[in-house]
């Protein structure tokens, strides 16, 4: 009987604390906000204005479009143009930071009311749907507008790197969207015969000059839309999933191609 008594004891504490841990796990969420909290992340778009990539625009656009689809609470946008002078003089036409949704009741305090959680939810929605209409309409004029005489996607990585530092969130994801011709004053693809060896060099040359980009912990999706053979297509695409290996990026041949498949 005293055994059984001590296990009974036992197993009525052992309830009592697990219901304790549960009310302050609950109350921590209320008072933090934090019940609602879900990945998020940092997207970048580099997006190629150079000629060779006028008639493609439409399709970069799409690709923006369902980039933008995906952001939520929380998120951060930031959309910059590849141009000859993308480190010096960055043109960065969208910084849009996302406030993460909290439920808070009419005094502005967290709430764990599952009326006012519904209300304030469904108004954070409209809100976040509003604003990324009105994004979409400021961005289109600058994809169809102007041409860039070179294209430095090498140092639009530097411009990138420093935006996913500036905005750190649980995710970092950069889509570019361009022919990936690098056209600057040190490099021209459309005259480079990229074979794995001329590869090798320019990285080590790259690396030497201390010229590679920081862009660890980076998801890399590219839409390369183009007037490319597909010789040039193949060893462009060899260069540029080297070169951000070396950057510490994760770019795979599925997230290169010319029909943007966008998970994240």
């Amino acid at each position: 009987m005293r055994r059984c008594a001590t296990f009974l004891c036992c197993l009525l504490v052992f309830f009592v604390f697990a219901s304790c841990q549960q009310t302050e796990s609950k109350l921590e969420k209320i008072v933090f906000g934090k019940e609602e909290k879900k990945t998020s992340k940092t997207v970048v778009v580099l997006f190629d204005l150079t000629g060779s990539t006028k008639k493609y625009r439409s399709i970069a656009f799409d690709s923006f479009k369902r980039v933008l689809s995906s952001i939520g609470h929380g998120d951060v946008i930031v959309a910059a143009k590849i141009t000859e002078s993308s480190i010096t003089e960055p043109e960065i036409p969208l910084q849009e930071t996302f406030p993460e949704f909290i439920p808070l009741d009419r005094m502005g305090r967290p709430t764990d009311n599952e009326f006012l959680k519904r209300a304030a939810k469904e108004k954070a929605d409209n809100e976040l749907v509003d604003r990324k209409k009105k994004i979409l309409e400021e961005i289109r004029g600058v994809f169809f507008a102007g041409d860039a005489k070179k294209t430095d996607i090498i140092s639009s990585l530097h411009v990138a790197a420093r935006i996913f530092k500036a905005y750190r969130r649980d995710k970092s994801i950069l889509v570019i969207l361009s022919d990936m011709i690098e056209d600057s004053s040190v490099y021209n693809f459309e005259k480079e015969n990229l074979t794995e060896k001329r590869i090798e060099e320019i990285i080590r040359k790259e690396r030497h000059r201390k010229r590679i980009p920081d862009l660890r912990g980076v998801t890399v999706y590219i839409v390369p839309a183009g007037d490319l053979n597909t010789k040039r297509y193949f060893s462009v695409q060899d260069f540029w999933l080297s070169y951000f290996k070396e950057c510490g990026a994760s770019l795979s041949k599925e997230n290169y191609g010319p029909l943007l498949v966008f998970n994240e």
